[in-house]
C-alpha cells in the first residue's frame, strides 16, 4: 500500500473514533473526501489519503460542538471555495504541508466565528425569555395593581355612602332635637303666660292689692283677709 494512504483502522485511531463511525461520517461527506475513501470507489477496502485525514478532524471537531451533518456540509462546501485544489495536487510536502496549515488556521477561523454566532443566539435567547418572564410578572403585577384599585374603588364608595348615611340619620336627629326643644320653649312659654294671666285676674277681682309677704297654706299669694263688697240700696220706704 502507498505510504499516502492510511487503513480505516488508522484513520479511526487517529481519529479516536470506532469505525462504524468512521464508515457513517465517510459514507456522509463523501463529496468532501476523495475516491479511496467512500464505498462506492469498487475497491474492496477504504484507503484514506492525508488530506481526507484532516478533514475528518475538522468534521469530528464541528460534530462534537454540536452542529448537524447539513451545517458541516455547508461549512465544508464555504472551505472548499477557496481555489487550492493545484496546490494539494503538488507532491511536494512542504507545500502540501503549508496548505494544509492554511485550511486548518482558515477552518479554525471559520469555527471560531460560527462558535461566537451560536454564543450569540443562544445568550440571546436567554435574554428574550428573560424579557419575556419580565413582561409576564409585569402583566401579573399590573393585573394585580387593577384588582387593588377596584378594591379601593368599592371601599371609598362604602365609605362614602355609610358617610352620607350617617349625615342623613344625624340631620334627622338634629331636626327631632330640634322640634322637640321648640315644644319644650313653647310649652314653658304657655305656662309662664298662663301663671301671669291667672295672677292679674285675681289682683283685679279679689278687690285687694297683692300679698306682699309668704302665703301659707291653702292661701294665695295676694292676700288671706275675707274680702268686703258695697251694699247693694234697697227698695224706697
Amino acid at each position: 500500500m502507498d505510504n499516502h494512504y492510511k487503513t480505516p483502522q488508522e484513520v479511526a485511531s487517529t481519529l479516536d473514533v470506532s469505525p462504524s463511525t468512521l464508515r457513517r461520517w465517510s459514507d456522509e461527506f463523501m463529496e468532501f473526501l476523495s475516491e479511496g475513501a467512500s464505498s462506492l470507489s469498487g475497491k474492496s477496502h477504504r484507503r484514506y489519503t492525508g488530506q481526507d485525514v484532516h478533514r475528518l478532524l475538522s468534521i469530528k471537531e464541528s460534530m462534537t460542538n454540536g452542529l448537524t451533518y447539513e451545517q458541516v456540509r455547508q461549512q465544508l462546501r464555504q472551505d472548499l471555495e477557496i481555489p487550492l485544489e493545484t496546490a494539494l495536487i503538488s507532491n511536494d510536502d512542504a507545500m502540501a504541508s503549508t496548505v494544509i496549515g492554511y485550511i486548518s488556521e482558515t477552518i479554525e477561523n471559520v469555527r471560531q466565528g460560527q462558535m461566537s454566532v451560536l454564543n450569540s443566539q443562544a445568550a440571546n435567547r436567554e435574554l428574550m425569555g428573560v424579557v419575556i418572564q419580565d413582561n409576564f410578572s409585569l402583566k401579573e403585577e399590573n393585573n394585580r395593581l387593577r384588582e387593588r384599585m377596584l378594591d379601593l374603588e368599592r371601599q371609598l364608595g362604602e365609605i362614602r355612602h355609610e358617610e352620607s348615611s350617617r349625615r342623613e340619620s344625624l340631620r334627622q336627629e338634629f331636626e327631632i332635637k330640634t322640634f322637640e326643644l321648640r315644644e319644650m320653649v313653647n310649652r314653658t312659654q304657655a305656662i309662664a303666660a298662663s301663671q301671669s294671666r291667672s295672677g292679674c285676674l285675681g289682683w283685679l277681682f279679689g278687690g285687694g292689692r297683692p300679698y306682699q309677704g309668704a302665703a301659707g297654706p291653702g292661701q294665695n299669694s295676694y292676700s288671706s283677709s275675707p274680702r268686703s263688697y258695697p251694699r247693694p240700696p234697697g227698695p224706697p220706704e
